[in-house]
């Protein structure tokens, strides 16, 4: 009975973490993503007004006319005005609108190609300190294993006191680091819980296990495409300004009073004359602002294959010592402890000698967890320039 109790505990204490997955499908509704979005919205408000045309404008007049024979007139007249949107200003606005939104998008996409990357590291961060406290608790129990052996030998008289003493500081050694692993473990899980917004109180996953680097598409990145959009906006904002050199035109009605008891009716149209400033101030600043988004897109797509190659080269050479250390390192120093625990035991070999084989081993396997972390640091860079998660 009580090993099936234990047995439904363990699976509830495993259960419990949290996967990446997890993490990333609760992050993504929290409300930094969600003002991100917001600042998108913001933009389809500006769609919605160029979208709309010009209110027309309403004069109206009231007097009195009295002369010195005691003779007046009333003086009544009233116009409306509709300003015309000809020479496509209206549809250049739109065009601005919807440029600037496409935008927005993209900067918003990349916005969470940069939050996923950085979730990805604090991620396998935790779960980096969490593997390096499991193996910090094989060594405690491999030394109190053998701190327990050497007391019962030392009661039998056929170990030295020496003996005795390096044994226990080797066991106390190894409980001192277990307990800074499960403190370094809760620090990061902290960070993680920080920056996502919310607890996350375990993580599992399988650290062990990555994905390789595949060759991205740089033209279709985020950044890039939010360049490119910027520099449609201003090609329909120059269209704009040079649309508003031309003559305004608006077309209006308009109706007065003529004599006593008569009025007079009939349509209008008047116009903008654009004699002494044809906007040359706007089209310059657009012309040096578009060469500027098009040295920042190209400055872009080169940092972007610079830094794609350094991620590329350095998961290669990751691999391929991670390759060595799962192959050569960490099988021998294996066969080593096995055969040096045995051998202590039937005093082959001294204590000093199986301290520094058991050192070894164990810092076989931390030394593999490092090689891990930072295949799994480098993977997040390569997520933050939009590769898959």
């Amino acid at each position: 009975m009580k090993k099936y109790i234990f047995t439904i505990l363990g699976f509830l204490s495993l259960s419990y973490g949290e996967t990446l997955q997890d993490i990333l499908d609760k992050s993504i509704q929290n409300e930094l993503i969600k003002s991100k979005e917001s600042e998108v919205r913001v933009l389809e408000g500006e769609l919605i007004k160029a979208k709309s045309f010009q209110n027309p404008e309403v004069y109206t007049e009231f007097g009195r006319l009295i002369s010195k024979g005691n003779s007046s007139a009333t003086l009544t007249e009233f116009s409306v005005s509709q300003p015309l949107l000809l020479y496509g200003v209206r549809s250049y606005r739109v065009n601005e609108a919807k440029a600037l939104l496409e935008s927005s998008k993209y900067n918003l996409e990349m916005f969470i190609y940069g939050y996923k990357g950085e979730i990805y590291k604090l991620f396998y961060e935790s779960l980096y300190k969490k593997e390096l406290m499991s193996i910090s608790k094989q060594e405690l129990d491999f030394s109190e294993s053998i701190y327990n052996f050497v007391k019962k030998t030392y009661q039998l008289g056929e170990v030295s006191k020496v003996d005795l003493y390096r044994s226990e500081k080797e066991y106390n050694l190894a409980k001192i680091n277990y307990e800074k692993a499960q403190a370094e473990y809760k620090e990061s899980l902290k960070r993680l819980s920080s920056f996502v917004g919310f607890d996350v109180s375990d993580v599992e996953g399988d650290f062990y296990s990555f994905k390789d680097i595949k060759m991205l598409n740089f033209e279709e990145n985020p950044e890039v495409k939010s360049y490119q959009k910027y520099q449609e906006a201003i090609s329909q904002q120059e269209n704009y300004f040079k649309a508003l050199s031309k003559p305004q035109i608006s077309f209006g009605f308009i109706t007065k009073e003529s004599t006593k008891n008569s009025y007079e009716a009939g349509f209008f149209i008047s116009a903008t004359l654009p004699t002494f400033y044809r906007y040359a101030g706007e089209l310059t600043s657009l012309k040096h602002k578009k060469i500027q988004y098009e040295n920042l897109k190209t400055y872009t797509l080169n940092s972007l294959k610079l830094k794609y190659e350094t991620i590329y080269k350095t998961h290669e050479n990751l691999k391929s010592q991670l390759y060595k250390v799962n192959t050569d390192l960490i099988p021998t120093t294996e066969k080593q402890l096995q055969l040096g625990e045995k051998s202590y035991k039937l005093k082959v070999i001294t204590l000093f000698e199986l301290t520094n084989i058991k050192n070894d081993y164990f810092q076989s396997l931390k030394y593999r967890l490092e090689v891990l972390d930072s295949i799994h640091k480098n993977y997040a860079e390569y997520i933050k320039i939009g590769g898959e998660i």
